[in-house]
């Protein structure tokens, strides 16, 4: 008998209650009070920010409020992405123990009912990277997971016809994010199926074929449903406390005296910092990589002030992240201290100089 999930289609467009939703339906079904569900969602035009990411430094914040695009956090990790009414995205809430395989493999698994609803289309996709599918080297799929203790949530987008032109206007990549890529822009990275086949479809029509292939490849059986009384209030307030916040949403726009970034396999990761004789000030650590949890970064940044380069590495070495993303770090570490020592250098050799004019 196939196990029953329930299908959430709650026709929510406002970006922020969106992203409220499903962390209440997360913390519920860890609870043990929301049953396995699979939510389809579209909205308003917005930019979704990944969790361990700098909106300031990833988003042109001004465009956005002049157009009337909202900005909001995501739970997961990844880069910042655009959506309007003309992609959809969905999400997969299930006990962790639903799916044997590694949170890596998942990427590969749920990408093929994405793959299907292209073919239907006579369109060949492929899964690349970590997370995506693409059309040829185009992206037209992305994907992102998150944890609530044994609760687990794959979520992912898929363009179907786009604004591309706002896509690029409202977000603002680090150029390190396309180095050794043969596309060197938004517009040249990405496409959708209406660019693809040439011609305009309906999205509502490509979720049906979605929500089929999605049921017949893990043997689901889908029952249409709605939230519960529960979760609508524990949405309502964490929209309220959470994500229609600036503090969640945007953080601090902190200058930092220097930022480097470098491309680790998890993703691009940004270190900022301000060094002060020997010692680490402050720092922060940014970027589009996919980690499920913001807490371990903030416990590192928090252990790196007031330490030395060395120290640093030292701590880096020994943290509970990823071991490539370890090591970039360090090295960037490094990086920032090696052009610190080079400002540093230069003004010396500016105050000697306009000491002997």
């Amino acid at each position: 008998m196939s196990p029953e999930w329930r299908l959430l289609q709650d026709d929510i467009h406002e970006a922020r209650h969106h992203f409220a939703v499903e962390e209440a339906i997360a913390r519920l079904l860890d609870e043990g009070k929301s049953p396995s569900t699979l939510r389809l969602r579209r909205v308003y035009p917005a930019v979704f920010v990944g969790v361990h990411q700098n909106t300031w430094a990833e988003v042109d914040v001004e465009y956005c409020r002049a157009h009337g695009i909202q900005i909001v956090r995501r739970m997961n990790g990844g880069g910042a992405v655009y959506h309007e009414m003309g992609s959809f995205c969905y999400s997969a809430f299930f006990p962790r123990e639903f799916f044997p395989q590694s949170d890596t493999e998942l990427y590969r698994l749920f990408a093929n009912p994405i793959i299907r609803t292209c073919a239907d289309y006579g369109i060949i996709a492929h899964f690349g990277g970590r997370n995506d599918v693409l059309v040829g080297e185009r992206k037209i799929y992305g994907s992102a997971q998150f944890s609530c203790y044994r609760a687990f949530v794959q979520s992912g987008t898929f363009l179907v016809q786009m604004n591309f032109e706002a896509m690029e206007r409202a977000l603002k990549p680090p150029k390190v994010k396309f180095a050794g890529k043969t596309a060197q822009s938004i517009r040249e990275r990405v496409t959708s199926l209406t660019q693809e086949t040439r011609r305009a479809i309906d999205v509502s029509e490509v979720m049906d074929r979605f929500v089929t292939h999605f049921s017949e490849i893990f043997g689901i059986k889908l029952v249409p449903g709605t939230l519960s009384p529960e979760e609508e209030k524990l949405a309502l307030d964490l929209f309220k406390v959470k994500y229609n916040t600036d503090a969640w949403n945007f953080g601090s726009p902190l200058q930092y005296q220097i930022t480097v970034a470098e491309r680790a396999e998890e993703g691009v990761v940004v270190v900022s910092a301000d060094i002060e004789g020997e010692k680490i000030q402050k720092i922060a650590i940014t970027g589009d990589f996919l980690l499920g949890f913001r807490k371990p970064l903030e416990e590192l940044e928090l252990s790196l002030t007031d330490k030395s380069v060395s120290e640093a590495q030292t701590l880096i070495q020994h943290s509970a992240l990823p071991s490539g993303m370890r090591a970039t770090l360090i090295n960037l570490i490094h990086k920032i201290d090696r052009e610190m020592k080079e400002v540093s250098s230069t003004r010396k050799q500016e105050d000697t100089h306009g000491q002997n004019c």
